[in-house]
């Protein structure tokens, strides 16, 4: 190691290797140790290969010309050692700023992956949301040619409806007469189960009437189960359930909107979880059990009010031509 003096800031080489004392330390030895212990070289072991690494780099030549021109200086011992020292403190702030910048490219790198993600993720979002699209729309078109031919399903009509609901006009805006829910009691168990995977497709692909398709889910799911109950021989309403109170709940909670059904099933839990002399717990506990069931129908009901609603309104404005 050859060259100026000068500290650099914020690096310092260990106190064990300082400068010699007065004693006279050998510079050669002082260098060996500043190099094994700050960069751990060694002459026999250093990723170099070179067995004189430690060795001080003489240019004889510039001394010569130097010292020919009255201009060569010798150096002590102590200011070798310095200067050994000095370049070692070089050698850690150019490390130091080679792993600063080696974290900033691996902070970059890792930035962009996000940023590739992110967007990879929101073009997969845009596929999806386009497929489903493509799948709504193709099961809506394929209901609107069953209902042209005179052919349509059920679930047809309750697709129709939905529409209406949102606006859409149709040539023919006849509607179901009741809610759809109402249909599974006269459906058999097999076009009941055909329904369900109709909804099932509906609710992954609409996800813009959600809650709609969830409710319907929920309703044609009770549905298969009560007529598979039925089927085995048991009472269509569920086990424990007395079939003289049956229409009882029915009457409770079918006059009730979404939100008086929550709050009703709050209320009922809160009563069953303190207990009371002379509660009908088993009543009340078949009533908690259903509510869901008739959330699922207020919430399918206002969307069949309001295709009612908007067929009405069609019809009261067409039918000056409907008449002609």
């Amino acid at each position: 190691c050859g060259g100026g003096g000068g500290g650099g800031g914020g690096v310092s080489v260990s106190k064990s290797v300082a400068a010699p004392s007065g004693a006279g330390k050998n510079v050669k030895k002082a260098r060996k140790e500043i190099f094994a212990s700050e960069l751990g070289y060694k002459d026999e072991s250093n990723p170099f290969g070179d067995d004189s690494l430690t060795e001080k780099f003489v240019w004889k030549k510039r001394n010569e010309y130097l010292q020919a021109a009255g201009l060569y200086k010798q150096t002590s011992k102590q200011q070798e050692v310095e200067r050994i020292e000095s370049k070692i403190r070089e050698i850690h702030q150019v490390k130091k700023r080679r792993d600063e910048r080696e974290v900033e490219r691996q902070l970059l790198e890792k930035q962009r992956e996000e940023h590739d993600k992110e967007r990879h993720d929101e073009l997969y979002d845009e596929w999806l949301g386009a497929e489903d699209r493509f799948h709504l729309e193709n099961a809506k078109a394929r209901s609107l040619i069953r209902i042209d031919q005179g052919r349509e399903r059920p679930m047809d009509l309750v697709v129709k409806a939905l529409a209406i609901a949102e606006g859409q006009e149709f040539d023919d805006m006849t509607i179901l007469d009741k809610p759809p829910f109402q249909l599974f009691a006269s459906l058999g168990l097999a076009e009941v189960e055909e329904m369900l995977s109709d909804i099932e497709l509906l609710l992954k692909s609409d996800s813009e009437h959600r809650a709609f398709w969830k409710a319907m889910l929920f309703a044609c799911q009770e549905a298969v189960e009560s007529k598979q109950r039925e089927k085995s021989g048991g009472p269509g309403f569920g086990a424990g359930v007395a079939e003289g109170v049956v229409a009882e709940i029915h009457e409770l909670l079918s006059s009730k909107s979404k939100s008086e059904l929550e709050d009703m099933l709050i209320e009922i839990k809160g009563s069953l979880q303190k207990g009371g002399a002379g509660m009908d717990t088993q009543f009340f506990e078949a009533v908690a059990a259903k509510i869901p069931l008739f959330m699922a129908h207020a919430e399918i009901n206002v969307w069949h009010e309001r295709a009612k609603d908007k067929a009405a309104a069609w019809s009261k404005a067409n039918e000056p031509q409907q008449r002609a």
